[in-house]
């Protein structure tokens, strides 16, 4: 009976051998495993914008309607413009290529004379180059009134009023700078004081 119950645990023990070597995975198995397993991919930051970089646009700025009323004003000066610029170039070059001719000879001029001619000279130059400047900066107004930033003061960064812009349509300060160099704490342009605007309408 005892030889029986000896052979039966030895079975049991066979048994359960193959059956435990079966649920240990081999060093293949793991390495095949683990290159099978996904790989979960590490979550990638979102792009954050640049501190202190600015925005694409302002938050303020004049409506498309009175942008394209200020580009028919800056229009309108750079035409004028151009006109007294054909008129001075014009002028100069009449005051280079004079000369008083005679039967074929050049007379001197008085020195007199010559310095006046040499002063209307120097002055209608001083003009051209004072109109071409100007030239450029109603092309660059034009520009800014393109991308939707004309009328934007570059230190305060609010509307300059329109008077001054009707006045001055190159201009890229509000007044309140202009004038008194620091911003308005209310955030709109002047061209008088706040006080001042208070007692006008008292």
């Amino acid at each position: 009976m005892a030889t029986k119950k000896r052979q039966g645990a030895k079975a049991t023990k066979a048994q359960a051998q193959p059956a435990a070597r079966a649920q240990t995975p081999t060093k293949e198995q793991a390495r095949s495993s683990r290159a099978k397993a996904p790989q979960t991919q590490s979550a990638q930051p979102a792009a954050s914008q640049p501190v202190g970089s600015a925005p694409s646009t302002p938050k303020v700025r004049y409506s498309d309607e009175e942008l394209e009323m200020f580009r028919q004003i800056v229009l309108k000066e750079k035409q004028k413009t151009l006109e007294e610029l054909r008129l001075l170039r014009e002028r100069l070059e009449d005051l280079n290529s004079f000369n008083y001719i005679e039967e074929g000879g050049i007379f001197a001029l008085h020195p007199a004379e010559q310095g006046a001619e040499a002063w209307e000279r120097e002055r209608t130059y001083a003009q051209i180059q004072r109109l071409t400047a100007y030239l450029q900066k109603l092309d660059e107004a034009l520009k800014r009134i393109d991308n939707k930033t004309y009328g934007i003061c570059r230190k305060c960064g609010i509307l300059i009023a329109k008077e001054r812009l009707m006045a001055v349509p190159i201009t890229t300060l509000s007044a309140s700078w202009k004038i008194h160099h620091r911003c308005p704490e209310d955030g709109v342009d002047r061209i008088i004081p706040l006080h001042a605007a208070k007692a006008l309408q008292e």
